[in-house]
């Protein structure tokens, strides 16, 4: 069956209630016509109805199922705007700004994208700045907290590398609604079934199944050396040729140098270091409960890692602090689509959860 013309009378319709702000009558009109039947130009006024709507989950669907039909430049030009546009609408502004440079690199005259660009930015230094004041009242909150702490117990019988993994300890295995207890480093999980749901979340989430690919992820996921280079490169005034970059990477970059030109003054000269080394040992946690490593294994994880965190920090304080900017980059660059109101709830989140606890315990070293 062949799709319609781009001169189909249909568009006259569609112009109209467009021009009459109706966009559910677009959406009811389009459905009408037969998938097999729409053509690229009908299936875009489908996504801008949806993105004038607001409903901008069910537009990212249609732009994931158009874009396997779009072959030519000029087509994904648009595509990647609309996209751009669902990004720039939820408060993703350096995701949108990825997307517009897509749109503008296949094509140039694309109308106004550098302006959206520029727009984009703006927007994001903005929820920048937010963040930092965001900061600027959490972090002297934080420090009260560690100097008012009376007589912190001592750990014993191998806690340390619990609290380390706390954070994401706590974080990790929430989607199979299982607890890291604080108090037994060695936890196994109490059946089968909490077993196979670990496992179940290693394997597909993260592709771990046994020490080896435990190293591997652990290898792979880090996102600590990358910011300090980029801190490096600021601090030391050297030019990054960005133009060698992809346009993810550059937006990663960027991104990266944008965080730190906001958060580095609370950042300990390890970096963000604390927030992979919890997530190693949460990890290391999880293969054990499930029995996915040894004793062997785990015990000299536990041994490696804490000596890493003795060597990099000094203090609970210093590791929170750590934890809690690393919690505020993976959020807004990992685990989101550069989401930096989101990112920055979840890291004064996990900054709470730190002063909850930290201030209760010595130091490890």
């Amino acid at each position: 069956m062949a799709q319609i013309s781009d001169n189909d009378p249909i568009y006259e319709l569609l112009d109209k209630w467009h021009d009459e702000d109706q966009y559910e009558k677009i959406l009811e009109k389009i459905a009408e016509v037969p998938v097999e039947e729409r053509s690229n130009k009908l299936w875009f006024r489908k996504i801008s109805a949806l993105n004038n709507l607001k409903r901008f989950q069910e537009a990212k669907m249609e732009i994931s199922t158009l874009s396997k039909r779009c072959t030519d430049d000029k087509d994904n030009a648009k595509l990647f705007y609309m996209l751009g546009y669902t990004f720039d609408n939820t408060n993703c502004e350096l995701k949108a700004l990825e997307c517009y440079r897509h749109t503008q690199e296949l094509n140039p005259d694309y109308e106004d994208i550098q302006e959206l660009m520029d727009s984009c930015l703006k927007y994001a230094k903005r929820d920048l700045e937010n963040t930092k004041n965001a900061f600027d009242k959490f972090m002297p909150d934080l420090a009260d907290a560690f100097a008012k702490a009376s007589d912190p117990r001592d750990l014993v019988g191998g806690e340390d590398h619990n609290y380390i993994a706390l954070i994401e300890g706590s974080f990790i295995p929430t989607p199979i609604s299982l607890k890291l207890p604080l108090d037994n480093g060695f936890f196994k999980c109490e059946n089968d079934q909490d077993k196979e749901k670990v496992k179940m979340l290693l394997e597909k989430k993260y592709n771990i199944t046994d020490i080896d690919s435990l190293r591997q992820w652990y290898g792979n996921s880090r996102i600590a050396p990358m910011v300090q280079e980029v801190l490096n490169a600021m601090e030391n005034n050297v030019e990054i040729p960005v133009e060698k970059m992809n346009i993810a990477g550059r937006t990663r970059f960027e991104a990266t140098q944008l965080v730190l030109t906001y958060v580095k003054e609370y950042l300990p000269k390890a970096g963000i270091a604390a927030w992979d080394f919890s997530a190693v040992l949460a990890m290391a946690r999880l293969a054990y409960a499930a029995d996915l490593i040894t004793n062997t294994d785990f015990g000299e994880t536990v041994v490696f890692f804490v000596d890493e965190v003795k060597k990099n920090f000094s203090s609970w304080e210093e590791f929170s602090r750590s934890v809690i900017i690393g919690a505020f980059y993976n959020g807004m660059c990992i685990e989101t689509p550069y989401d930096i109101n989101s990112a920055t709830r979840f890291a004064i989140g996990t900054g709470i959860l730190c002063m909850q606890n930290y201030p209760q315990v010595k130091w490890i070293g």
